[in-house]
């Protein structure tokens, strides 16, 4: 029920950032063929569409200043942009992707859910963006017709010592505004789960699973169609600097080349640059904490007879350790893997931000994790739970031991491999997985505003993460209804 969505990835919408600023040339590319259902746009066969050329910008209307460059285009970059134009009517947005897509990586790659809110300390931004995000995102599928669907949740204690943490959830979950959420005796849970083995369980109705990635790129259309935003693709930042005019000119290449150079010039930058944002901040004067320490997490799926084993997201309780919430059944409706029951992730150290295999090394990213203080006095405090991770990972009758915690009907022969992802994770010098989003306000000659912790449930928050994104920089950078525009 779902095609392939490839608009931004040779869509003629889509422009290759100028070598300088007096040229802009359109990305040239076929026009929007296989677009999912419900963005809006309708499907044509890929094999029936016709090649039309770039239209070339006339000069007079040529961006030479945007008012704001967003750095990442994922779906919190993304959704930024968008915030940005639909606040102010005047402002003109560039968003800069080194992928040749967007929402290539952690937007792309993750579970799925609709977080509904129950996980986060009441008080705290994460807890706030989380119930908000989670009410935006739902008005925002079902205004642009995108695939979701309020399938709810299971969290299911095993164990009586697990039942205490439940109603820690509950509680917290009430004063974080959370609807609906429901203690279960073990009778209950058959009754909704008949395969779960519980002797209780949180029941949360109000959470969902949707795309991400479709959700992302439909963000970025709202920004092309728009009129006042391009969205950049192939264009890895390698320098920012600060030009006369206070003017900041963001200077990338192609990923993994040396040339030709290309620059967008802008009165202001956000950077939102997920697994590199320590590095992109650390370009645009940014502090060089907090470090990005990267989780891999390996998913498997039911083989097709099986999906029906539940229907609901079941999630065990947190583990505490710091490490993501652990293996979950989740049911999924992707664009790009289509409708699956899928069986994860891991929470695996990765040795590479960008790898998606536990073979994937890059020294740089290796060197990076032994400067992180806080990961290392977290793994010397959990090294059951740090090496338990890894071995669940290389084995899949470990990991699947976890997964038979909560359906002990699962067996190996039931599933089969799937996807990975890479989640970006902050720790506090505690040894303590931040549990926060953090922005850096005021960087680079007070130009710039990097958001620097985005982690789970930022896909579901994205939209309120934008409203407060946005806030700050209207904040520090005076912007006012009337900002933005040529300036004469």
């Amino acid at each position: 029920f779902l095609t392939n969505l490839s608009f931004l990835q040779g869509s003629s919408l889509f422009f290759s950032p100028p070598a300088t600023t007096s040229t802009m040339f359109m990305r040239l590319g076929a026009t929007v063929c296989g677009v999912a259902l419900g963005t809006g746009l309708s499907y044509t066969n890929p094999a029936q569409c016709a090649v039309r050329p770039p239209t070339l910008q006339p000069a007079e209307n040529k961006v030479e200043v945007y008012d704001v460059c967003v750095v990442g285009g994922g779906i919190v970059g993304l959704a930024t942009a968008r915030e940005v134009i639909n606040r102010f009517p005047k402002m003109r947005v560039a968003v800069v992707e080194k992928e040749s897509e967007v929402a290539h990586h952690q937007t792309g790659h993750n579970s799925g859910v609709i977080h509904a809110g129950m996980y986060y300390v009441p008080g705290s931004t994460m807890a706030r963006l989380c119930v908000q995000g989670a009410k935006m995102m739902y008005e925002y599928c079902e205004k642009n017709n995108i695939p979701h669907k309020r399938i709810g949740k299971l969290i299911v204690a095993t164990t009586d010592d697990e039942v205490p943490i439940l109603k820690t959830l509950y509680e917290r979950g009430n004063i974080n505004g959370v609807q609906g959420l429901e203690l279960l005796n073990s009778a209950q849970v058959r009754e909704l789960e008949p395969n779960v083995a519980a002797v209780a369980a949180l029941h949360s109705p109000n959470t969902g699973i949707v795309d991400y990635g479709v959700v992302a790129r439909t963000f970025a259309r709202d920004v092309v169609e728009s009129n006042r935003g391009t969205v950049y693709l192939d264009f890895n930042v390698e320098n920012f600097t600060l030009r006369p005019d206070n003017t900041v000119r963001v200077t990338g290449c192609e990923l993994g080349q040396k040339g030709p150079k290309k620059h967008v010039d802008a009165r202001h930058v956000i950077t939102c640059a997920g697994l590199q944002s320590d590095r992109v901040a650390g370009l645009a004067g940014g502090s060089s904490t907090p470090r990005i320490v990267p989780f891999r997490g390996t998913y498997y799926q039911m083989k097709e007879q099986y999906r029906g084993i539940v229907k609901r997201n079941i999630y065990p309780v947190p583990s505490g350790g710091g490490i993501p919430v652990g293996v979950h059944f989740t049911p999924t409706v992707n664009e790009r893997r289509g409708e699956q029951m899928i069986v994860g992730p891991g929470a695996c150290l990765a040795f590479s931000r960008e790898g998606y295999s536990f073979f994937d090394l890059s020294l740089k990213d290796m060197l990076s994790l032994v400067r992180s203080y806080g990961l290392v006095k977290f793994a010397l405090g959990n090294a059951d739970l740090a090496f338990g991770e890894m071995y669940r990972d290389l084995n899949k009758k470990a990991f699947l031991a976890s997964a038979q915690k909560l359906v002990p009907s699962v067996t190996e022969d039931m599933v089969e491999e799937s996807f990975a992802g890479v989640m970006a994770q902050v720790f506090e010098d505690t040894g303590k997985a931040c549990a926060e989003f953090i922005f850096e306000r005021n960087a680079f000659h007070g130009t710039t505003l990097h958001v620097r912790n985005a982690p789970s449930p930022a896909c579901t928050a994205s939209l309120a993460i934008a409203r407060e994104v946005v806030d700050q920089a209207a904040a520090d950078f005076g912007w006012t209804a009337s900002s933005g525009g040529p300036k004469a």
